[in-house]
């Protein structure tokens, strides 16, 4: 993603959004590389270094931003998996919405890390690590405060802007709860010990299923050399990649919000037109019965 340039040309997927049920597609590309370190892990910077190395997608939160209906699908699997809520999802399901896809990070994967390896056990696994502290921290300046802003919103404002937006806010709304509240339990990011504990968790978790021929314990510092060591490519003559993620988090929020205001202030006015026609129409009626 280029860091610098219009806002189409950095942040494509608020700009040309797709409308596909992706569930049942074909896999196009043999999956690769397993990212499995949680969200404000420079997950953004990895995913810039894999696409730069040559891989064909890497899957990251902002390729459902680009498709809402894969926030449909990751909604229904953290609800199934945390809180034992809906469908079970399908292999084939996740293989679909993954499948024109050579390696994944970031949430919601990092959510399904036992999954994902089970799935892809040919795939080679990279464990972004950040010391726990300083990771809450950065989510508390990103992530968390929007999710503070939406929790403080009583079920029924989240309802009218489900309402009022769709196509986008209808679906994030409630994949932002089960990103949260699933993998985080009850009190979410307002227990700082418990996500700090999980956080732990789930890299050692990551330790003991994969052996260490097919995983890199890696941190953004580190640079090229570990990674393309381990992924078997040549080092880029250009800098490892490292994009400031709060920065562009608070931008890519303010345009979510600007298109949402679009996308809702249209579906008003169509209702508003539908009114205007459906009024005049018994209008109409009425004076013609009265006139007969």
């Amino acid at each position: 993603m280029p860091s610098k340039g219009t806002p189409q040309e950095r942040f494509p997927e608020l700009f040309y959004q797709t409308e596909v049920d992706r569930r049942f597609k074909p896999r196009t590309v043999e999956m690769e590389v397993l990212v499995l370190g949680m969200m404000r892990t420079g997950t953004m910077s990895i995913r810039s270094a894999l696409l730069e190395l040559g891989f064909k997608g890497v899957y990251h939160m902002f390729e459902a931003v680009g498709n809402p209906p894969d926030a449909d699908f990751w909604t229904n699997v953290l609800d199934y998996k945390f809180l034992g809520k809906g469908k079970k999802w399908r292999p084939e399901e996740l293989d679909g919405v993954l499948g024109d896809y050579q390696a994944c990070l970031d949430m919601p994967t990092a959510a399904l890390m036992p999954e994902l390896i089970a799935a892809y056990p040919n795939a080679k696994v990279i464990l972004a690590m950040r010391d726990p502290d300083a990771w809450f921290e950065s989510i508390m300046r990103s992530v968390g405060k929007e999710h503070v802003k939406l929790n403080a919103l009583s079920p029924a404002v989240r309802k009218i802007l489900m309402w009022f937006d769709p196509f986008y806010l209808g679906r994030f709304f409630p994949l932002a709860r089960a990103l949260e509240f699933g993998p985080f339990g009850p009190d979410g990011f307002n227990d700082p010990q418990r996500c700090k504990d999980v956080y732990v968790r789930l890299h050692e978790e990551v330790r003991r299923i994969v052996p260490k021929d097919r995983r890199l314990d890696f941190q953004l510092k580190e640079g090229w050399e570990p990674i393309c060591r381990f992924l078997g490519k040549e080092i880029p003559s250009t800098p490892f990649p490292h994009i400031n993620e709060s920065s562009e988090f608070d931008e890519r929020t303010a345009l979510i919000a600007r298109h949402a205001m679009i996308r809702g202030g249209k579906r008003v006015l169509m209702l508003l037109g539908v009114m205007v026609f459906v009024f005049a129409s018994v209008g109409k009626a009425l004076l013609r019965l009265r006139s007969s």
